[in-house]
């Protein structure tokens, strides 16, 4: 009997396919079992390079899987991170 895609439904993946772009994001993250790789990279945002504004690149892991995501500054980002003691370079 052929399949009909149109009605499928895709499974989503244990990992993420795209960065996140929010702290929520990361914490919901961290409950399914994500670990945050130190140090955390405070690097110029892609999106915004002209504007001289900082996004955090931050690795993550679980068992065998590793996964990059980036988080615009913000202060929110600035507590979590020093409420967590995660170095930034």
């Amino acid at each position: 009997m052929p399949r009909d895609t149109a009605t499928e439904t895709l499974r989503p993946s244990s990992a993420p396919v795209s960065p996140l772009r929010d702290l929520g994001a990361l914490r919901v993250m961290l409950a399914d079992g994500w670990r945050i790789e130190t140090p955390v990279l405070a690097r110029l945002s892609w999106a915004q390079r002209r504007t001289g504004e900082l996004a955090y690149h931050i690795i993550l892991t679980r068992a065998a899987q590793r996964s990059l995501i980036v988080i615009a500054d913000s202060l929110e980002v600035h507590r979590f991170l020093n409420e967590h003691d995660i170095p930034v370079v």
